[in-house]
């Protein structure tokens, strides 16, 4: 688990697996899940060669995020809402392994 900081209207990053640094992720299937009181919502899914599909489910989440460079989750603006939401991106290397990294955020006002 990672905890990310940021300010209140800002933008948030969160990469997607904070220690991999050599690893292209573009040649594997991600997700990108949001979770809060055991409840996970998927917010953006990533196939191989294919543009990154937005789940329009999330009312919360619908317009403000954006998969960036090297696959990591852009949040703008960040809201009190987001603060103690846990965010997760999985990446399926092969049907048996997967790697998944978590990030709380914790959102502060100005």
């Amino acid at each position: 688990h990672f905890v990310k900081e940021v300010q209140l209207n800002q933008t948030l990053e969160i990469p997607c697996l904070e220690d991999t640094t050599s690893e292209n992720l573009s040649n594997y299937p991600l997700k990108w899940l949001v979770g809060e009181n055991g409840r996970k919502e998927e917010l953006v899914i990533k196939e191989p060669s294919c543009p990154a599909m937005y789940t329009n489910g999330s009312t919360l989440y619908g317009q403000r995020i954006h998969l960036g460079v090297s696959n990591t989750l852009k949040i703008f603006p960040t809201k009190l809402t987001d603060d103690g939401r846990v965010f997760s991106c999985s990446v399926v290397y092969h049907p048996e392994r997967v790697r998944m990294s978590s990030t709380i955020v914790r959102v502060f006002g100005k």
